[in-house]
């Protein structure tokens, strides 16, 4: 098992994978295994998984699993296993759907692909350093930094947001001071969608991002080392 970064790649020739169908786990011992079924654009269970790739993002404190589906049955779910607290499954700028896991602790994993029918099995299981937290509200999840993260001089805020489309300030403080700022435009959208925010700070020290909303209230505070 792997603590940290890839845990699979998959890349098939065809697929006939369009739309994840849904998302299950169950508990063995000390494991938990996270299983992904695909279905056909018909809604049929496909044979092939899509292109994928699984990813543990320790410092945000998310495994994620990105795929080629365009479709999804679950938009998030609260899990609450222990190792795992949530499921998201947002939509990308292209239109493809990934899952994210949040974590509850720090684990390690690994993944495994099976065909006929078309399926992911993310097995987990505690292990590994420290991982990093998500800041999540109601409509608004960053993961990107998250909470162990690391100040550079381009900051990249990523995560995702459903609702009505919101501007955020976004806003780099070193002492409580702004050392740069910038503006975060979400979408009106009834599902998850992703965002990517890229935020040029250059080799101004800071300690702190701040998402405030457009009625002043902060919605995320994210703490630096440097």
């Amino acid at each position: 098992m792997l603590a940290d970064g890839g845990l699979a790649d998959f890349d098939p020739s065809s697929s006939d994978s369009t739309r994840i169908a849904g998302i299950t786990w169950r508990t063995s011992g000390v494991c938990q295994t996270f299983t992904i079924s695909f279905a056909t654009e018909d809604g049929a269970p496909a044979t092939t998984p899509p292109a994928l790739s699984a990813r543990l993002l320790r410092g945000a404190g998310v495994l994620r699993i990105e795929t080629a589906a365009t479709d999804s049955v679950i938009a998030d779910q609260v899990v609450e296993t222990g190792l795992v607290e949530r499921l998201f499954v947002p939509v990308s700028d292209d239109g493809s759907r990934f899952v994210d896991l949040v974590l509850g602790e720090p684990v390690v994993a690994r993944a495994r692909l099976e065909t006929t029918p078309a399926r992911v099995e993310i097995e987990i299981q505690p292990g590994g350093p420290p991982i990093g937290r998500p800041l999540m509200t109601g409509d608004l999840v960053v993961i990107e930094p998250g909470s162990a993260a690391v100040a550079t001089p381009v900051l990249d805020v990523a995560g995702y947001s459903m609702g009505e489309a919101s501007t955020y300030d976004v806003t780099i403080n070193r002492a409580g001071q702004p050392v740069a700022d910038t503006t975060l435009e979400t979408a009106d959208s009834h599902i998850w969608s992703a965002f990517h925010l890229v935020v040029q700070v250059g080799d101004d020290a800071y300690d702190m991002l701040q998402v405030t909303d457009d009625e002043g209230s902060v919605v995320a505070a994210i703490p630096f080392n440097r």
